[in-house]
């Protein structure tokens, strides 16, 4: 059996972009996974309250987005639990269907100094390896985990230097509602998604 692991990255891809693919893609070659399954939310936490694009449509751009990657794939575990998506809940679920993977859980280096709010992040970080992507210059946060959640946890947690893509989601919904090009912002096959189905062309809720 390959000891090598299963990359996860997890988020709410409203809609997936090119920056989401160039770091999972970065990961996938310096950690030499198996493969990286991406993870659409129900209903992030973190989003509640706010306006963003039916769950089908989301899974339907994520699955579009990654099929010229052989080594992506897209789980619809957490739409198919519906409800609030915490991601210990998703880790659990992986490690019963993988036991014999070890997981790597990949965030963004700027969320790293805030893990000790996370939902059971002690658990979390027993069940996976936390891949924090980002541009030189965060180490620093290292000392907050080591701080807050002690020495044994930051050993969990790997810093791994990715170029830096200036694309958001916010920016990408702005540009369809004024009628921009998407450009070297979303794969082709997304954009003609979202033009297909006209999503995001009613004003967001604040």
């Amino acid at each position: 059996m390959s000891e090598k692991g299963l990359g996860i990255l997890g988020g709410t891809f409203d809609p997936i972009h090119l920056g989401h693919l160039h770091i999972a893609e970065a990961v996938y070659d310096q950690i030499a996974l198996d493969e990286i399954v991406f993870i659409p939310a129900f209903v992030p936490p973190h989003k509640l309250g706010q306006d963003y694009a039916p769950a089908q449509h989301r899974y339907a751009m994520t699955e579009l987005a990654v099929r010229s990657f052989p080594h992506f794939t897209v789980s619809d575990m957490e739409l198919r639990r519906s409800g609030v998506s915490y991601t210990i809940d998703t880790l659990r679920e992986l490690h019963e269907l993988y036991p014999e993977r070890k997981l790597y859980f990949i965030i963004g280096a700027d969320s790293v100094a805030q893990l000790h709010t996370w939902h059971s992040i002690e658990e979390m970080l027993e069940l996976a390896t936390f891949v924090a992507a980002g541009r030189p210059g965060y180490e620093g946060v290292m000392d907050e985990v080591v701080r807050h959640l002690g020495k044994q946890a930051a050993e969990h947690i790997l810093l791994l230097h990715t170029p830096e893509y200036d694309i958001s989601s916010t920016e990408i919904r702005t540009r369809i509602r004024s009628g921009s090009s998407l450009a070297g912002l979303v794969p082709v096959e997304v954009e003609h998604y979202i033009k297909e189905h006209g999503l995001y062309k009613k004003q967001e809720m604040a």
